[in-house]
């Protein structure tokens, strides 16, 4: 409709399926799910159910089976189920999605289609712009997968931190909110980025389309991992939220940022930066 209010309400739908499954369970959520889901099938027809179901309720389920999942040690302390395996099992979701995305857009004519789409699209603004982006559009189309995969990831963990913030404030949540200082990836993406930039670099066809958009998917994860670095070295000064406040708003201001972030993410396991600013 584009009003303001309902796009905020589309970009953050997420936080009431959240917000019942962190304070009621698994079992709630899936009863909630349902219930999204029969409204969208009512409205829209199976195949924005389908759509929904995969792209939104999937993740938001397996973020929330994943965060309660915990353990009690023998000293009676609960040990949670890490923060940094949970986004590890989204990026995993997440990869997925793009796989199919990426395969679909070599189905028939989908690339013709949706480049043309695009065109059209300008072209209702102005012409000129139409032919002068017409290059730039036949390769965004390429990688469209991959930035549609980011969006989501973000998007996701956006909704789940927002809704944990608000059950903690009102002492709903079940579980106790992660801190990025103890944020710590597990070893499959770093071996996954290194087989999926040889077949980027060496496949050709549909092999190299996937690979490249599974590749931009999976970075999202090393954005975690460096962020992760910038919490801790943020705890060496007295006023950390409002450090933490200062960067991220520039980084969303400023877009490239995130690419040191992100490079630093990578090479985390042989920089070490964690344990060394933890020592600070």
């Amino acid at each position: 409709m584009g009003h303001p209010l309902w796009i905020m309400g589309a970009i953050f739908h997420q936080v009431p399926l959240f917000s019942v499954g962190l304070q009621y369970g698994v079992r709630n959520l899936l009863f909630s799910a349902f219930l999204s889901l029969s409204c969208v099938l009512v409205l829209n027809g199976i195949t924005h159910a389908l759509v929904y179901g995969l792209f939104f309720v999937g993740p938001c389920f397996l973020i929330t089976f994943q965060a309660l999942r915990h353990h009690t040690s023998a000293k009676n302390k609960v040990r949670w189920y890490p923060s940094g395996r949970i986004v590890a099992y989204l990026t995993a979701y997440i990869v997925g999605l793009t796989v199919l995305l990426s395969s679909a857009l070599l189905l028939g004519d989908n690339l013709q289609v949706l480049q043309q789409a695009l065109s059209k699209g300008l072209a209702q603004y102005n012409k000129n712009v139409e032919a002068l982006y017409q290059p730039f559009i036949a390769q965004l189309v390429l990688i469209l997968p991959a930035f549609f995969a980011s969006f989501l990831f973000i998007l996701t963990l956006i909704n789940a931190i927002f809704a944990q913030n608000i059950l903690e404030k009102f002492k709903c949540n079940i579980r106790p909110t992660p801190t990025m200082g103890e944020f710590e990836l597990p070893w499959w993406p770093w071996w996954s980025i290194a087989g999926l930039g040889v077949l980027a670099f060496f496949g050709k066809g549909g092999i190299e389309l996937i690979s490249l958009n599974v590749l931009g998917a999976l970075l999202n994860a090393f954005l975690m991992e460096g962020l992760a670095i910038i919490h801790i070295y943020a705890t060496k000064y007295e006023q950390r939220n409002l450090f933490l406040w200062i960067f991220y708003t520039l980084m969303v201001v400023f877009g490239w940022l995130a690419l040191p972030v992100l490079i630093v993410g990578i090479f985390e396991p042989w920089l070490n930066l964690k344990e060394r600013f933890g020592k600070i």
